[in-house]
């Protein structure tokens, strides 16, 4: 999921809708641009259910648990120690140049990560859909 942006699966179609989040962007939604999705979803609320984007505690975490996998002690550290400076997830990024496997292993990481982070949300939603019915 993208960063600062509303994330809407549509139930019946399986389309995806999304539009910034106003509180994440400091500022208005200009519905010049986004409100064709902003009607959709105000207009068909039901039909939808809303993703959730990893807050940045939860992002930093990924982070840390992929530094535990780094097998290299020394470069592990390295990494360990980056992220408690100033801007640490910038200072992450930038340390992954300098080490293309790690950096490439990251974006696999990360992917599955997120993917998990999405599928708790889905089968949360399923669960209370279920007990609904019970």
């Amino acid at each position: 999921m993208v960063s600062g942006m509303k994330v809407f699966y549509h139930l019946h179609t399986g389309e995806l809708v999304t539009f910034p989040d106003e509180l994440r962007w400091g500022g208005e939604v200009e519905e010049e641009f986004w409100g064709i999705e902003i009607a959709k979803i105000e207009e068909n609320f039901h039909e939808y259910v809303a993703f959730n984007v990893m807050e940045s505690h939860e992002s930093f975490q990924v982070i840390e648990d992929y530094i535990e996998t780094i097998a290299e002690k020394d470069v592990r550290e390295k990494f360990e120690n980056i992220i408690q400076r100033k801007k640490p997830f910038q200072q992450f990024k930038y340390l992954l140049f300098d080490y293309p496997v790690l950096r490439e292993r990251w974006f696999l990481y990360k992917d599955e990560r997120y993917r998990e982070y999405v599928q708790e949300q889905v089968d949360n939603y399923n669960r209370i859909e279920k007990f609904k019915t019970i």
